[in-house]
């Protein structure tokens, strides 16, 4: 079932992560979105993509720290301008940063990137929770597909599955708590660069991370008026996962105050290993 236009195929992200050089700048082009504004995962995933460009082959991403500054319109290309802040031969550091045609910046983050040392202490406590298998469950499009309540974006098909272990509370209240979990996955396969996979990880973890909100205060997250805006994102590669196969990533939200939400994500791969975690501050109403 194939339901809106804002539907994204994986074919289509992965030409969205194979930035062009003009200029000096990393140049990609935007998704269409029904709000007229660039899906935050987009721009946190060519971020990575722009930066990967430009670390030694060996490294791979540890850290991401990025801030969203303003929205940014769908109707013109993205503009990534890629400062060197530190070199070294184990650790480097890249700032990337969204420029818009007047020179001010719309979004940028500070990634930390260097030499994979499997010769040392590894500690990881945290294990997923209990939950169906991604089998058992349905894609959003199969739950929401024809559901008009649900604006399009939020039912369409997407470039990744994502498979929610309980009904997302989208147009019904949940049972209140504060976390959920889904399973992810590649709808087919991915490139063996190492680089759009950490792509891919830090487009998957701006979709549901603060949805908790909805769940912890017993709201509906399409209710007429109800609105998240992305602020600041964080994430830490443990390893470096390949989505191609099937992830868990649970969810909760730590703090609801004054309209802004602070949420935590952690991903786990099929034998239970914590791969990533993510963060994120976001403006939130609740109708």
């Amino acid at each position: 079932m194939k339901t809106a236009s804002t539907a994204v195929t994986l074919a289509e992200l992965l030409d969205l992560l194979d930035l062009s050089e003009e200029d000096g700048h990393a140049v990609g082009h935007p998704q269409p979105h029904p709000e007229d504004r660039v899906f935050g995962g987009l721009l946190l995933a060519q971020a990575v993509v722009a930066a990967g460009r430009s670390v030694p082959e060996h490294h791979r991403p540890f850290t991401l720290q990025a801030d969203f500054v303003a929205g940014v319109p769908t109707d013109e290309p993205l503009r990534w301008r890629v400062d060197r802040v530190s070199e070294a031969p184990s650790l480097t550091t890249r700032r990337t940063t969204l420029v818009a045609p007047d020179g001010t910046e719309r979004f940028t983050a500070v990634s930390r990137w260097g030499a994979i040392r499997e010769d040392l202490a590894d500690h990881r406590p945290a294990v997923p929770r209990p939950a169906p298998g991604p089998d058992e469950l349905p894609d959003l499009v199969d739950r929401f597909g024809d559901d008009e309540r649900i604006p399009r974006w939020w039912r369409a098909e997407r470039p990744v599955h994502f498979r929610h272990t309980e009904a997302p509370p989208y147009v019904d209240q949940a049972p209140a708590q504060d976390h959920q979990s889904a399973w992810v996955r590649a709808t087919g396969p991915l490139p063996s660069d190492p680089v759009v996979h950490a792509a891919l990880i830090a487009y998957v973890t701006d979709m549901s991370i603060l949805e908790g909100a909805f769940r912890a205060l017993g709201s509906r997250r399409h209710a007429p008026g109800s609105r998240i805006l992305s602020l600041t994102h964080t994430l830490t590669w443990h390893a470096h996962p390949d989505l191609s196969q099937w992830h868990q990533f649970d969810s909760d939200v730590q703090a609801v105050a004054h309209g802004r939400t602070l949420g935590q994500g952690q991903i786990y791969d099929q034998a239970g290993r914590h791969v990533v975690t993510a963060g994120q501050v976001g403006l939130v109403r609740l109708a």
